[in-house]
């Protein structure tokens, strides 16, 4: 149970290297920033891991480290969920370059949502621990 989630990423991995096929050039852009967006913060699920665990251990926690603990878990969860949600070769299926755009410029926004959290919670918890 353990590797489960490591096993669902490095699926998604796969799926999302292999990309879809794009037929124009502007939707293949918006794809590819949508990706790279992805791309830059999904190594930091490592991060946030790493400082819940050292949250975790810590003697003598404020009672402020619950909802520390909580923000890295949302974030985590945030980017599994985005994951995990990511249809894009559902959205692609007998659709229209407007409608490609559409969902893609949508999936831009959740994504850079689910990048700040992350960026945010990591930021606050290294301040918890004095790692700045």
């Amino acid at each position: 149970m353990k590797y489960l989630p490591l096993s669902i990423i490095i699926s998604l991995f796969i799926i999302l290297g292999c990309g879809p096929k794009h037929d124009n050039p502007e939707v293949k852009k918006l794809y590819d920033e949508v990706m790279e967006i992805h791309d830059e913060v999904m190594p930091k699920i490592s991060d946030i891991s790493k400082l819940r665990r050292k949250i975790k251990k810590q003697e003598n926690k404020p009672p402020s480290t619950l909802t520390l603990i909580k923000q890295l878990e949302d974030a985590d969860d945030g980017m599994m969920s985005w994951m995990s949600d990511f249809q894009v070769y559902k959205s692609y299926k007998d659709s229209t370059k407007e409608s490609k755009m559409r969902y893609l410029n949508i999936e831009k926004m959740k994504i850079k949502k689910v990048s700040d959290d992350m960026h945010t919670a990591i930021t606050t918890a290294k301040q918890h621990l004095n790692e700045n």
